[in-house]
């Protein structure tokens, strides 16, 4: 299944998208590597992990309502997904994430913990920059750009736009963690903007948007 999914979304994404990857230079062969990724849209985790897919073995974390017993679970599986129980401090989820960087692997994660409502980047949340000075991983925010034109939240069919994944260099595991959210977030916007997608890090104190 990794093997079908590796080769199809490559070519949807390309076809329909006329994907562009800028900045795989910037992603390490080996190693640990965390990947700060912006959510905007459900195509995020499938774009980053075909983005990534001939150059390392990528894990992501998704809500646990998508592995629903059945196919859901286990195309879910055969993405490499963790499940988390949001709205609570999932140590599960958080041991495996660990498990996985400190086997030298790559994990993306979206630290604004659920899609935009309105396109524009939110806050990151705590228990991302808790899971980075943890595992002592490599940081590289990630912009994705034209996934929240292509579907955005409510949306039933498929815009056709443009889509580019930009890969920042990484940060500096020093920062201290009161100071990472807001610093992977500006990046990340930066990215957007140097990419022709002008866009606005969150306001420090802007609240964190609803989870669902």
């Amino acid at each position: 299944m990794r093997r079908f999914l590796g080769v199809m979304l490559p070519l949807f994404f390309k076809v329909y998208g006329r994907w562009k990857l800028v900045g795989a230079e910037n992603v390490p062969e080996t190693g640990a590597v965390l990947f700060a990724v912006n959510h905007s849209s459900n195509l995020d985790p499938l774009l980053g992990w075909a983005a990534l897919y001939r150059y390392r073995i990528l894990w992501g974390i998704a809500k646990e309502e998508l592995f629903k017993p059945g196919l859901p679970k286990f195309l879910m599986e055969s993405l490499r997904s963790i499940p988390v129980k949001r709205g609570v401090a999932d140590r599960a989820m958080f041991r495996a994430a660990l498990e996985v960087l400190g086997q030298g692997d790559t994990l993306g994660i979206f630290p604004e913990g659920t899609r935009t409502h309105d396109g524009k980047l939110n806050v990151a949340q705590p228990g991302f920059t808790l899971l980075a000075q943890k595992s002592k991983a490599i940081l590289i925010p990630v912009a994705l750009i034209g996934t929240y034109e292509m579907l955005p939240r409510g949306a039933k069919r498929l815009k056709r736009v443009p889509l580019t994944v930009v890969f920042g260099k990484p940060i500096s595991p020093d920062t201290p963690r009161e100071e990472l959210g807001a610093l992977v977030m500006s990046e990340i916007a930066r990215l957007m903007t140097e990419a022709g997608f002008p866009t606005e890090p969150p306001l420090p104190n802007a609240p964190a948007p609803p989870v669902d």
